[in-house]
């Protein structure tokens, strides 16, 4: 059944022209693999690439990637691997852990310093992280090094209303 509904409705975004937002990544991936001319024009046009969130890339964009800077290789991703939260959408931790594999000659720099916490959040979250064995390795900082900061409570609320008025 769920074949055959799949079925229909490819039948009727052809029918209306349409194209749904998978196809918004697929077809380029297709376009750009199949047509010579047009991934020299795509490559020529965009010499230069900034990827930001790289750890949220899935299968689908790191192809397009791949594609649009195969020649030129000038590509910048900014992304932290203990940030990867998207894995139940379809991206993949991985893209951003072999980036130098995926893109030879790539230089990694860690930006280790947060200029948002106190030295005890920043302690907690490199104890917690610290147990994630698919990261790259990095130890934070805490700008204010002078400023311990407040001791941290756990709370725990049964829904978003309660965890709100917790906060509030």
């Amino acid at each position: 059944a769920i074949a055959r509904a799949y079925a229909e409705y490819q039948r009727r975004l052809k029918a209306y022209n349409a194209v749904d937002f998978d196809d918004l990544l697929s077809l380029p991936v297709q376009l750009l693999r199949e047509d010579a001319a047009a991934r020299e024009r795509w490559q020529n046009r965009f010499r230069y690439l900034l990827v930001d969130e790289y750890q949220d890339v899935n299968e689908l964009q790191a192809r397009w990637l791949g594609l649009v800077v195969r020649d030129h290789n000038n590509i910048t991703a900014v992304g932290d691997d203990d940030q990867a939260i998207y894995g139940w959408r379809g991206a993949d931790v991985n893209y951003i852990l072999q980036f130098e594999r995926s893109y030879p000659g790539a230089g990694i720099v860690k930006l280790e310093r947060n200029y948002r916490c106190s030295r005890r959040i920043i302690a907690a979250a490199n104890a917690v992280i610290a147990n994630n064995e698919m990261r790259r390795g990095k130890l934070l900082k805490a700008a204010a090094s002078d400023e311990e900061g407040r001791k941290i409570r756990i709370a725990s609320a049964v829904d978003g209303e309660m965890e709100a008025a917790w906060i509030a």
